[in-house]
């Protein structure tokens, strides 16, 4: 397969920034105000079943597993899955070969973060709440199908965690991250590295672009892009901050290699770090959308998030679903912060 610069395709690509607001945000304070970020989430490599030793990310239901956003079935994930398959490529001669994902990317904006408005864990003004928003390949679906577990069998994502402390003064500062990991820990010890000199606050317009080599001597790269709180769209604009990120991989001792088999936009309620049994909810975020989100593959074509399987967060301790999640118009992964299923 031919190799392409998947930031070419990035070029050519328009996003529509706009959103809506199913729950309102409270005007308690300055939205550009934040404190110093003193938090941390576990960034663990799990299936989207929730862990049964955490009291707010705890599965209470039997439901048969669909993973789409009308089961029951309890999930911390919410927004879309694309997996490819040999049936994506055009190319009649490749049609025996598996498809394989050079590139992942997205721009969103990132959001505030505030306490619930309803529901039980709403009306706690020294609370703590959370959300965090990535994009990655091979880090949702191949972990739990296994389907991507072996030698070297790895994952890469990349986004933004937002919190809410109500005894440190509200809102602290989002941390920016990525993470390159093994599929074969399952878990995984769920570090993930701060992205170093890409400072974000909230409104700030960011794009993600996450690239990889599936070959055994390869590289990956992160690409994180903060094209500020004034930019409408990221494109044509000029990035303010640009971190790129090179990390080795290989079929070697100790290497990882991607499947390139899965791409993802994802919502994720996290646990906490340091502090497992720490009770811990998702954040009202109101909304965000992944615009301009689609993957490169390794022979140079394109494509968007049409036919991507759609996911919500469910939660019943913290009142059942708790995000709505869509495709839209093939290019855009939104998803809006709620309460219950109406």
């Amino acid at each position: 397969m031919k190799s392409t610069n998947p930031l070419l395709a990035l070029l050519a690509t328009a996003i529509t920034c706009t959103s809506s607001a199913t729950i309102p945000l409270p005007p308690t304070r300055p939205r550009d105000v934040t404190t110093p970020h003193q938090l941390r989430l576990l960034h663990t490599l799990t299936p989207s079943s929730p862990p049964s030793h955490h009291r707010l990310l705890t599965t209470t239901t039997t439901a048969d597993d669909d993973s789409n956003s009308d089961s029951t079935t309890e999930s911390t994930k919410g927004g879309a899955v694309l997996t490819l398959t040999s049936d994506n490529y055009s190319n009649e001669e490749e049609e025996e070969e598996e498809a394989r994902i050079a590139s992942v990317h997205a721009t969103f904006r990132i959001p505030h973060a505030d306490p619930p408005t309803t529901g039980p864990t709403a009306g706690n003004p020294v609370g703590l709440y959370a959300a965090s928003f990535w994009v990655g390949i091979d880090s949702v679906a191949s972990f739990e199908s296994s389907s991507c577990t072996g030698t070297g069998g790895g994952s890469l994502r990349a986004g933004v965690d937002i919190f809410f402390d109500g005894t440190l003064g509200g809102q602290q500062s989002p941390f920016a991250w990525y993470q390159f990991a093994s599929a074969e820990s399952g878990s995984g010890s769920g570090d993930a590295t701060g992205l170093e000199g890409f400072g974000v606050v909230p409104g700030d317009l960011v794009r993600f672009t996450l690239s990889a080599d599936t070959s055994e001597s390869a590289e990956v790269v992160v690409l994180a892009e903060n094209f500020g709180g004034n930019v409408g769209c990221a494109e044509g604009a000029t990035a303010v901050v640009t971190v790129r990120t090179v990390l080795p991989a290989g079929g070697g001792e100790g290497g990882l290699v991607l499947c390139g088999r899965e791409a993802a936009w994802v919502v994720e309620d996290f646990p906490l770090a340091g502090m497992l049994e720490f009770p811990i909810a998702l954040a009202n975020f109101t909304s965000v959308t992944f615009g301009a989100a689609g993957v490169t593959l390794e022979d140079g074509s394109e494509r968007d998030v049409t036919g991507a399987e759609v996911r919500d967060v469910r939660l019943e301790a913290q009142g059942g679903r708790l995000t709505s999640c869509e495709v839209v118009d093939g290019k855009k992964v939104k998803c809006t912060r709620v309460l219950g299923d109406d």
